[in-house]
């Protein structure tokens, strides 16, 4: 009977001794396959596109301003969203919705078609003023994305008229030339409008003629 007490004793340390082996090996797997997780994420990357500088709301992306704007990183694959943008094709020719600020992570909820007006111009060119170019202050203030009509003052009759209809605000700097963001006065703006329009809205500047309305909605 002790010999066969003994050797039931003896079972149950060997059986303990193996099932804590298991919990030892699980535990030490577990710890394995984490740590190697965190090494691979490590060399998992992604190259997508981040904010090179500011990007103010209502400037559109074009060939010209895209690589100002837009830099290519390469992050950690586990942090990058479903929506970002791996390619910058994907965005030409939209807007921020919102100011953008250096180094964001963009994606492509963040962007947005232009307002209609300059959708639907034919052949749209960039142009810009000064405001110390305009026969008259600009009636309120202008931001990018906002939409003007330009008129010209008759030197005969002195009567204004409408030059320049639905023209889009690209941007506007300010007196050293900066990128205007946030709510503080720009001088200096670029617009996209008609070229058929370009020859009458370039002489008109020359003569100090044009003034610039507000449109509103």
């Amino acid at each position: 009977m002790r010999k066969e007490k003994n050797n039931n004793e003896s079972v149950k340390v060997k059986f303990g001794i193996f099932v804590a082996a298991l919990i030892t090996a699980a535990g030490v797997f577990a710890v394995m396959t984490y740590l190697q997780r965190q090494a691979l994420s490590d060399f998992v990357k992604r190259e997508i596109y981040v904010a090179a500088s500011d990007i103010p709301r209502g400037v559109v992306l074009n060939e010209e301003n895209i690589k100002t704007y837009l830099v290519i990183k390469s992050v950690d694959a586990g942090s990058v969203p479903d929506n970002c943008t791996p390619d910058a094709g994907m965005i030409m020719g939209l807007s921020p919705v919102y100011d953008i600020g250096k180094g964001t992570l963009l994606t492509y909820n963040m962007f947005t078609s232009p307002k209609e007006e300059l959708d639907e111009m034919d052949d749209p060119i960039l142009a810009g003023f000064r405001t110390d170019d305009l026969s008259k202050a600009v009636s309120g203030s202008l931001r990018a994305g906002d939409v003007i009509d330009i008129y010209s003052i008759d030197p005969g009759t002195g009567d204004g008229f409408l030059l320049c209809k639905d023209v889009y605000v690209e941007s506007g700097y300010d007196g050293y030339g900066n990128r205007v963001t946030d709510e503080k006065p720009a001088v200096m703006f670029n617009i996209y409008l008609e070229s058929a329009d370009a020859a009458g809205f370039y002489e008109g500047l020359s003569s100090g003629s044009l003034y610039v309305v507000k449109r509103c909605g």
